[in-house]
């Protein structure tokens, strides 16, 4: 008791030995022992091909110049190319091929229609400088409008403003279109199968001389207003006449204002496969010469239809 008051108030303190003898008892808490690594050994051989050795890695590339690429890749690298490259190649030289074949046919139909051509129309084709080629012009016959399309032009004949030519021929610098252009004709009827043909639009005067020839000063225009007078009209009833292919009439009648207001029959002059439409019996017999008859014959299958209208293709609004 003494003690502790003499602790209270300052008293001895108690000396060293005594607290090292309260202190024994936590002597095994005094200094904790730092823990060891534990080594825990792979335990299976997909641990163990994810830290591959030296021997498994890839070689690395050398560096070599710029333009040594052997040295840098194999041909197993180019194998997409391999495939690629010829492809186009060949799409390439069917390109090229289907062009020129195309040019050649169009070029072969301007040597055996241009002479006849010259001999009906006073001006044919395409001049250079303003003049014709059948007025001594470096003109051309056929003009390139698409690969698979040529046109031409012909004026310069009695009551015959103009004439168009459109020849169309096969896609043939384009396999792939041509392919499926003609699968689809199989099966839907209003698609037409791809074929080759001539349309020749001609545009009749029709007593209109003086508003469709062009002039160029008031010369020209004395010059052409006294030869018109000593001409006979050119003007001509309306009507819509046509001598069809029996395979082009519901085609026709479908697609042609026109041609649907006619009436069809058959004409003795004519063959099997070949129709007369038209809006009166009359014109027929002014129309229908043994000539026109004969010309239609020789065509065979080549020939479509000819029509003389002066109503418009599309119905109006």
């Amino acid at each position: 008791m003494g003690d502790f008051i003499k602790g209270l108030f300052g008293g001895s303190k108690s000396t060293p030995s005594q607290a090292s003898g309260v202190e024994d008892d936590f002597a095994d808490y005094a200094s904790v022992p730092s823990p060891s690594p534990i080594y825990d050994p792979p335990a299976s051989s997909s641990t163990a091909a994810s830290f591959p050795d030296s021997a498994t890695l890839p070689t690395p590339v050398p560096y070599t110049k710029w333009y040594r690429v052997w040295e840098r890749a194999s041909p197993s690298d180019f194998a997409a190319e391999a495939v690629i490259i010829p492809f186009i190649f060949v799409l390439a030289a069917l390109h090229i091929w289907g062009r020129r074949k195309n040019k050649r046919k169009a070029d072969t139909w301007s040597a055996v229609h241009a002479p006849i051509l010259d001999r009906e129309f006073a001006s044919v084709g395409f001049g250079a400088n303003g003049k014709s080629r059948s007025e001594g012009g470096e003109g051309v016959v056929l003009k390139e409008k698409a690969a698979n399309e040529f046109t031409t032009y012909a004026s310069g004949r009695q009551n015959v403003a103009f004439v168009d030519f459109k020849i169309k021929l096969l896609k043939r610098y384009n396999p792939l279109s041509l392919v499926i252009e003609t699968i689809i004709s199989f099966f839907f009827e209003s698609m037409r199968a791809p074929q080759e043909r001539l349309e020749a639009t001609s545009y009749a005067f029709d007593g209109r001389e003086k508003d469709l020839v062009p002039v160029r000063s008031k010369a020209e225009l004395d010059a052409k207003e006294s030869r018109f007078k000593g001409l006979p009209s050119s003007g001509y009833d309306a009507c819509v006449w046509a001598v069809v292919h029996k395979e082009q009439m519901k085609t026709l009648r479908d697609e042609r204002y026109d041609v649907s207001l006619t009436a069809t029959k058959d004409h003795k002059n004519l063959p099997q496969w070949a129709s007369v439409m038209s809006e009166s019996a009359e014109i027929t017999e002014t129309l229908l010469t043994k000539e026109l008859a004969g010309a239609v014959e020789k065509a065979g299958d080549a020939f479509e239809y000819l029509i003389v209208t002066d109503q418009p293709i599309d119905k109006p609004t």
